[in-house]
């Protein structure tokens, strides 16, 4: 497990009727803006900080000052559950909450092992997180209603996933044809059919819909 080094603890509580402050931590930049808007259009909740590995949310902690911190444990960058380890250690006032494309019995129970006050499956509607987010804020342990499962993963080409990676990364039509030696019109034809596989509009929800299935895990 990634190591942490010790910060200074938060210097204040959130004052009564103030919003929750929020922080996303998640390696994938579609998938946090999705959230981001989500939780910053919800009345009474603000998001503060973003970050796309376990470090990089560390170090924002004592400046942003958040109350509530949605992670997603299992990222490439291997420090998810060492950020959760830290920050109930530090700062057990912050409640973090997994919002995960892991949700099986052991995922869950490593979670709320290492702190987390909620797992969620990436499956979870963005319109009920904010809902949830105040739950666990209050002390209500949220976790799947169901950890038999995992979510269906449509079959895609290899190409397809590729393309599907870049794409969540942020990169333009061109630029993932530059990568991947195609014209932009394979890109562009690629792009359709993903969006077909996973029932979808745009790559910002092809982004989610991959990382709740698995898909670019």
């Amino acid at each position: 497990m990634t190591s942490l080094s010790p910060t200074m603890p938060l210097q204040e509580a959130r004052p009564a009727g103030s919003p929750i402050r929020v922080g996303i931590v998640d390696e994938y930049p579609a998938h946090v803006e999705g959230l981001a808007r989500v939780i910053n259009g919800a009345s009474s909740m603000e998001v503060v900080f973003t970050a796309t590995s376990g470090r990089e949310a560390h170090a924002q902690i004592a400046e942003s000052r958040p109350d509530v911190i949605v992670v997603e444990p299992w990222m490439h960058s291997g420090d998810g559950l060492a950020l959760a380890a830290v920050v109930s250690r530090e700062h057990p006032d912050i409640t973090l909450i997994a919002l995960s494309r892991l949700w099986d019995d052991g995922h869950v129970a490593e979670s709320l092992g290492a702190g987390m006050a909620a797992h969620l499956p990436k499956t979870t509607p963005l319109d009920d997180l904010p809902a949830l987010i105040r739950q666990a804020t209050r002390g209500v342990e949220v976790r799947p209603a169901s950890t038999t499962r995992s979510p269906v993963r449509p079959q895609m080409t290899a190409r397809e996933r590729d393309v599907l990676r870049l794409a969540a990364r942020g990169l333009s039509n061109v630029e993932i044809g530059r990568e991947l030696f195609v014209t932009e019109q394979t890109v562009k034809f690629h792009l359709a059919n993903i969006y077909r596989k996973l029932g979808v509009r745009n790559r910002t929800q092809a982004s989610h819909a991959a990382a709740q299935a698995g898909i670019l895990g």
